[in-house]
């Protein structure tokens, strides 16, 4: 293994480092949009090359984005979610789901075994990231700011325990 990659598994595998990572990449994507996707793509691919086991982490990525862009769909198409230049969920959400996998097994790890915590946690976190995006004018909502929000909530608090349990199947060992 090359010593910069080596470095790279060493701070993403920190709780702080893989958190500033993924915040610098969802900025990335959110706040750049279309118009950073290219920057974007590199960036997830630095992510995904900054953990340990890169099968396991496209695996599990494409487990949580595969669920995470579904659900974002059925918010697009039952308008919950607006996206004005898109007729589908933008490429640079769909990333933001594969970049959003690797935090489960380092930034968020804290959560795996409390999943009524995870669920507060996401309860409270999706919302609020998605809340960013709208301001940021990424999204915007089809319906009442409070009403999306709560629906959001309720899904996250579902989705996070979900996502730790899948996550516990390819890597049970990263987060004992």
């Amino acid at each position: 293994m090359s010593n910069w990659r080596a470095r790279l598994i060493l701070l993403n595998n920190t709780t702080l480092g893989n958190a500033l990572a993924f915040n610098g990449f969802w900025a990335l994507a959110c706040v750049g949009q279309d118009a950073a996707l290219p920057f974007t793509v590199a960036a997830l691919a630095i992510l995904i090359l900054a953990t340990q086991n890169v099968v396991k982490t496209c695996l599990l990525a494409a487990r949580i984005a595969t669920i995470g862009i579904l659900v974002d769909v059925v918010f697009t198409r039952s308008e919950i979610f607006v996206f004005p230049e898109h007729a589908f969920v933008p490429l640079w959400l769909a990333l933001l789901w594969l970049g959003f996998s690797t935090t489960l097994v380092r930034s968020l790890k804290f959560l795996n075994r409390h999943l009524l915590l995870a669920a507060l946690f996401g309860a409270i976190g999706g919302p609020s990231s998605y809340f960013a995006g709208y301001r940021f004018g990424a999204v915007e909502f089809g319906y009442p700011l409070a009403t999306t929000l709560l629906v959001l909530a309720v899904t996250w608090a579902c989705l996070l325990p979900l996502f730790f349990t899948l996550a516990r199947q390819l890597h049970d060992e990263d987060l004992a």
